[in-house]
């Protein structure tokens, strides 16, 4: 495997030599670069980025590799494979059309969003390569992690995560050396660089956001309405999980927590849904009533997003200092409507939220408050907006404090997400806690 590996490697390494040329001739001439590129992990955030800068008047376009099972293909504009003749066998053609996909960002491009992966290069070993092209042809790049790209596993302060980590991904453990000096080049090569929560080891972020995901909502509608079950015999409470792998979710501890809750006598039933396309994850977020979501590593990710805009209240874990103080004192995390659970709170926030509708629902309707103020295309173009002042147009934009509590004139355009958490935490007196 390592043998074969070694080859493809160095076959893909000589036939970028061997474009090499071609690629300084297309990044220093004359050329009309105005196209916004996303790519090349084909994440449905790319997606939804390009669409929200695309109906702000950008030329946006995705540019993937692939792209996963649980998405469509129509779901990203182009791939590697669509720049070479289709009569290839297919790692041909992905490698040829890596090449010439290349020039054409080289010429048309004029910012690129990119992982600490790269664009088209990136799994060579000439990935250093593509920022000094970037560079001679006056692209601008904006770098944001996923987490396979960027994740040390030694650098990983909460090790409860670590763990998740290697339950999930051990193979990511022998990347480090690798992922290290990705980083640590991109850090000094990006123009703009959005991290959220993923921050361990990193010494730069550009913006102070606690998750930089964006949805269209438009086509995540909330819910009509709110079951009044409460775990009596009349109607169940559906929790809904949906885990890409269960070992980095805490997926064990939400099936105990769930038959512990049985042996109660409470009516609740929990669906697991895991490598099915994302609209069946959607039309099921319109018939659950809790949105049981991470419970290891600290944070809330796409589907988290997906459940608040679709009404659900959300569990999550949000409780590890290192990761959330900043967020609350410099971003807007503490207008989130996530009730934060762990492994130890699981039970009893489920069993708070089975018997309670009412918080149910208020949770809900917060949840979507919170999306369409943060997570919506409007917040994406506002973003990516600033980001362009000052990368594009040399403006003094005060990125670091662009979602300061304080300062930021995006946070007070609108009233602050009302819900009754406090730090993501139901206060010890709360109404809900006396029913």
């Amino acid at each position: 495997m390592i043998h074969r590996t070694f080859w493809k490697q160095l076959l893909w390494s000589a036939l970028i030599l061997a474009f090499l040329p071609i690629f300084l001739i297309a990044a220093i001439l004359p050329a009309r670069r105005r196209k916004l590129v996303w790519g090349s992990m084909p994440l449905i955030s790319n997606h939804y980025w390009s669409k929200a800068l695309a109906d702000a008047g950008w030329e946006s376009e995705t540019l993937m590799e692939a792209h996963f099972s649980i998405n469509r293909r129509d779901d990203f504009d182009r791939y590697f494979e669509d720049f070479a003749p289709a009569f290839l066998p297919l790692t041909l053609r992905r490698g040829l059309g890596a090449c010439i996909a290349t020039v054409y960002v080289l010429r048309c491009g004029r910012v690129v969003h990119i992982s600490f992966d790269g664009l088209t290069l990136g799994t060579s070993w000439l990935w250093r390569t593509e920022s000094l092209l970037f560079r001679l042809a006056g692209i601008r790049a904006v770098v944001m992690p996923f987490g396979g790209d960027f994740y040390r596993y030694s650098e990983v302060v909460d090790t409860s995560m670590r763990y998740g980590l290697l339950a999930s991904y051990p193979q990511l453990a022998l990347r480090e050396a690798l992922l290290r000096r990705k980083r640590d080049h991109w850090v000094k090569h990006a123009d703009a660089m959005i991290a959220g929560m993923m921050i361990d080891g990193l010494g730069r972020w550009d913006v102070t956001l606690n998750q930089f995901f964006h949805i269209d909502t438009e086509a995540w509608l909330p819910k009509t309405g709110y079951s009044q079950a409460d775990g009596g015999a009349a109607e169940p409470v559906r929790i809904l999980h949906t885990p890409n792998h269960r070992g980095f979710k805490g997926t064990e501890y939400l099936v105990d927590a769930v038959e512990q809750l049985r042996r109660e006598g409470l009516n609740i039933e929990l669906t697991m849904l895991e490598g099915v396309p994302n609209s069946k994850v959607q039309a099921e977020m319109q018939d659950v009533d809790i949105l049981a979501e991470q419970f290891l590593a600290t944070g809330y990710a796409l589907s988290g997003i997906e459940g608040m805009a679709s009404g659900l209240p959300v569990l999550a874990n949000l409780e590890h200092e290192a990761y959330t103080r900043v967020f609350r004192r410099y971003g807007f995390l503490n207008e989130c409507p996530i009730l934060s659970t762990t492994p130890e709170t699981l039970a009893d926030h489920l069993r708070l939220l089975v018997k309670s509708p009412k918080l149910r629902e208020e949770l809900g309707r917060a949840g979507r408050s919170f999306v369409e103020k943060y997570h919506s295309y409007a917040m994406a173009q506002y973003m990516f907006g600033a980001i362009y002042e000052r990368i594009l147009e040399a403006k003094d934009v005060d990125l670091i404090n662009l979602f300061h509590p304080l300062k930021s004139d995006y946070n007070r355009r609108t009233p602050l997400v009302r819900h009754p958490l406090v730090e993501n935490r139901l206060p010890a007196d709360s109404a809900y806690r006396q029913c």
